[in-house]
């Protein structure tokens, strides 16, 4: 039913089908539909109308953070772009915040895995090889910033953010300067330098973000 929204099969302000039609349409009991329209209504995909049925939410603008996490996840769906504009706007707000932290907790032993992480990305033989280590930097600095919120919060934005990062290579594989942005960031952290962290976890976000605005305002 999410994948169903998300496709826009059933959109935004559609009444859905009774539930004994829907048990039909999913091949399921109608129990388990009724199960899940209670579900669906929790989380802000849709909303129930006593004695009028259930339609779908606005679940942009009133979804909860289980909403969004399904939104990130689902492989079919492709952010418009507002959404991705959000989505920058997030990273840019808690990385500039976790990378301001971990200058002033991450210890020698983290800021050698991320050095090492920079230096994967400069040695890729393949451009779409560095994907997986940038993640890995922005990942772990949410990590060293000691706060768990942020961390869980990156985690839920994973896959998205690293098909974000595979589509910004493809269009712009500009790999050297990817490397050196993150070694910046990595030295400004080893000198416990709060401002210049936070500076340069910027300078990586945006990175690519101008071919990427290309792609989402096509």
């Amino acid at each position: 039913m999410q994948q169903k929204i998300f496709s826009g099969e059933y959109q935004i302000g559609q009444q859905l089908p009774p539930e004994r039609e829907l048990a039909q349409i999913l091949g399921v009991s109608r129990s388990l539909v009724n199960t899940g329209i209670l579900e669906l209504a929790n989380q802000g995909f849709i909303r129930i109308i006593p004695r009028q049925g259930s339609i779908v939410a606005d679940y942009k603008k009133n979804g909860t953070l289980q909403v969004l996490n399904a939104l990130m996840n689902c492989d079919s769906f492709r952010l418009d772009f507002p959404l991705f504009s959000n989505l920058v706007d997030l990273r840019i707000l808690i990385e500039s915040e976790c990378a301001r932290l971990a200058s002033l907790h991450a210890t020698a032993e983290e800021i050698n895995i991320l050095r090492d992480l920079a230096q994967q990305i400069h040695n890729v033989a393949q451009p779409l090889d560095a994907a997986e280590p940038i993640l890995r930097i922005h990942y772990l600095l949410t990590q060293y910033s000691g706060n768990a919120i942020y961390a869980m919060t990156f985690k839920s934005f994973e896959g998205t953010i690293l098909r974000l990062i595979r589509q910004h290579i493809t269009l712009a594989p500009d790999i050297p300067k990817s490397a050196k942005l993150h070694a910046a960031l990595v030295h400004s952290l080893e000198q416990h330098d709060a401002d210049a962290s936070v500076q340069n976890v910027r300078l990586c976000i945006l990175q690519g973000v101008t071919a990427l605005k290309k792609l989402y305002q096509s």
